[in-house]
């Protein structure tokens, strides 16, 4: 594998065993990795198993960029379903789905005001609802990051040799 696609996978299993790090760290409530945000408009019952499915995504990217690290025949099929799993960003007034752990992302929007917005960010984050009525703008859309990386992941596991 040429030296370039070798140090590609290496920062895109970098960042996923770091956002996967981080998330867990928000999700468990240590200080400075941001807020944990609460699953607003979701039974008790059904926040903890949102929760619960964050975290276990959570371990299954740190799983996977060690996995994709050591060029491993799961690591790239777990990266491609983490990374798969990131590129959608739904924030309607009924239901919101944002998840995000590979500590960057680029995400393009279209809002409900016909606005398209483009939002750079760092960090792991993760938001899910459903039922009721969101405060803010309506919108839809993609995690560019997720798309490259996920391009990337699916392009380079032809070429590695043990895969």
């Amino acid at each position: 594998m040429p030296a370039i696609k070798s140090t590609l996978l290496n920062i895109i299993a970098f960042l996923q065993i770091a956002g996967g790090g981080w998330l867990l760290g928000v999700l468990l409530g240590i200080p400075g990795l941001g807020k944990k945000d609460p699953q607003v408009s979701l039974h008790p019952t059904l926040a903890f198993v949102v929760e619960g499915l964050f975290m276990i995504l959570a371990v299954l990217s740190i799983w996977a960029g060690f996995l994709l690290w050591k060029r491993r025949s799961l690591g790239f099929s777990l990266s491609a379903v983490l990374q798969f799993l990131q590129i959608p960003y739904i924030y309607l007034g009924s239901f919101a789905y944002i998840f995000q752990a590979s500590l960057l992302s680029f995400v393009i929007s279209g809002t409900s005001d016909s606005r398209i917005s483009f939002t750079a960010g760092y960090g792991a984050k993760y938001f899910f609802s459903q039922g009721g009525e969101l405060a803010g703008t309506h919108a839809i859309g993609i995690n560019v990051v997720a798309v490259i990386f996920l391009v990337l992941i699916l392009s380079m596991r032809r070429s590695v040799k043990n895969y």
